[in-house]
């Protein structure tokens, strides 16, 4: 039978939108790796009967409950009491725990305030996780066919804990020598998620193990293929087989896997091609090169912002009437832009960007063209591309597509 788990984050902060919750996702993919099935999370903000309505309902559901946050020393965290609550065990003073977080204050150089002694109280019955990196020690309640993890929500102190002591122990209790679930991540680009569904809808319908799925942000696509198997080297298996044949249906939208970026990845193509790159934006206003800056790739040499008419002009050092020539045809706007950059710059590759957008009356929408020029030894390249919608999002867009449209260029030689 899959062992199924619930993840409940702990902290009206993360209600509020204060502070992001990385914690769930780290633990997913860590009790994925293992064969664990995470079917629901929750967040809960500081209320002590909400959280044990959320815990009471996942411990009737699921064999394992992990929380993270609030088990601190202030009033607001209630983690320790709920969890005390809901499976019926007093909290109980722990001396040795109580040693360790004076003992780690004092190497701090602080003096232990009386509420940190709150800390030291765990439910009865349950298995201490000592915690060497903070103030929080975390336990585990073992109940009837379920447990309950309950660790601190800072990520340094959680991930540790998580590795260190609750991963061991969810291997043991439920056996987890066998079954593991493994995914993969291709990234896309260059067309929407509902173009590239249809070229795999049958693979995504059909396939149950593995398993194909999409999720779209602004201008990229990822397709997860998840795959079950009785150990790390049949799963591998699974996925390379569908990956194969999604990578023959998509074909050179596939610009990497995983945590791979559109940018990194050009930019390891520009190095290979021993090619230089540097950049002309205007409308994109710089994010093209912080893209390849945050690289740190020695095929980036630089980059310009132009982001007005005047600063174009006499950056390609053209007459008024010149320049008003150049404004009518966009398309020849960006070229002279490349061709400029690469004289100036000496660079073998110039991607210049020119947007021209209007605005919907009334709307905060906006609909035009975003136009890319390439100059390079072999003559230029360019890309027309339609796009509408608010404009950080169109500036966002423009600046992948034009990205991608140097690494097609580098791909086909």
């Amino acid at each position: 039978m899959q062992v199924q788990a619930e993840l409940v984050a702990i902290g009206s902060e993360l209600l509020l939108g204060q502070i992001i919750d990385t914690n769930t996702s780290f633990i997913a993919k860590r009790l994925a790796e293992i064969g664990v099935e995470v079917v629901r999370t929750a967040t809960v903000g500081d209320s002590l009967e909400r959280m044990e309505d959320v815990l009471r309902a996942a411990i009737g559901r699921s064999q394992i409950v992990i929380t993270t946050g609030g088990i601190g020393p202030t009033e607001d965290d209630l983690t320790r009491e709920a969890i005390a609550n809901v499976t019926g065990r007093p909290l109980t003073f722990q001396p040795h725990l109580m040693e360790q977080i004076r003992a780690l204050i004092e190497r701090r150089g602080f003096k232990m305030a009386e509420n940190n002694r709150v800390q030291a109280y765990i439910p009865e019955g349950s298995l201490a996780i000592e915690n060497p990196k903070g103030t929080a020690p975390g336990f585990i309640v073992e109940g009837d066919g379920y447990c309950t993890a309950t660790l601190p929500g800072v990520p340094s102190e959680m991930q540790f804990l998580l590795d260190a002591t609750v991963i061991p122990y969810l291997r043991q209790r439920f056996n987890l020598t066998h079954e593991v679930l493994r995914y993969k991540v291709l990234r896309a680009c260059g067309a929407g998620e509902s173009a590239i569904g249809l070229q795999i809808k049958d693979l995504m319908k059909e396939s149950k193990n593995p398993i194909v799925g999409t999720l779209a942000a602004i201008g990229d696509v990822r397709i997860r293929i998840t795959a079950k198997a009785d150990d790390s080297g049949a799963a591998a298996t699974l996925i390379d087989t569908m990956e194969a044949e999604i990578r023959r249906r998509l074909g050179i939208l596939i610009y990497g896997v995983d945590d791979e970026s559109l940018q990194g990845n050009t930019a390891a193509l520009l190095v290979q091609n021993t090619r230089r790159l540097a950049v002309v934006e205007t409308f994109t206003g710089g994010a093209i090169a912080a893209r390849f800056v945050g690289t740190r790739s020695p095929a980036f040499s630089q980059g310009i912002v132009l982001p007005n008419g005047e600063a174009q002009r006499e950056f390609l050092g053209s007459s008024l009437n010149e320049f008003e020539t150049l404004v009518k045809g966009p398309p020849r706007l960006a070229a002279a832009l490349a061709e400029r950059g690469r004289s100036r710059f000496g660079a073998d590759v110039v991607l210049a960007n020119v947007g021209v957008f209007r605005q919907d009356e009334g709307k905060p929408e906006h609909k035009g063209e975003s136009h890319t020029v390439l100059a390079m030894a072999g003559g230029p390249i360019g890309n027309i591309q339609p796009l509408g919608g608010e404009l950080p999002m169109l500036r966002e867009r423009a600046t992948i597509l034009a990205i991608d449209l140097l690494r097609k260029t580098l791909l086909a030689g």
